[in-house]
């Protein structure tokens, strides 16, 4: 039979998973964030927002998979 003392014992430790899960997503959140804040940098600095603007009226951004559009297109264009 679990008493009390051990379930709760059980539960801190899941806790303490569940925090530690969260700050590695938190972590990977920043990390995509500042890459895609990049590539706005870079984007605007080299004068590509028009090209942009032409990219995005010809694209869907909410029915499409972007990762794997981008990965079948380096796949292709291997050497």
């Amino acid at each position: 039979m679990t008493t009390q003392k051990q379930l709760n014992k059980e539960l801190l430790q899941e806790l303490k998973e569940v925090k530690s899960e969260l700050l590695r997503y938190k972590q990977d959140f920043e990390k995509e964030k500042n890459i895609k804040n990049g590539l706005y940098f870079f984007i605007l600095t080299n004068d590509l927002v028009a090209l942009l603007q032409e990219f995005r009226k010809t694209n869907d951004y909410y029915d499409t998979d972007y990762q794997v559009k981008a990965l079948d297109f380096l796949i292709d264009t291997l050497p």
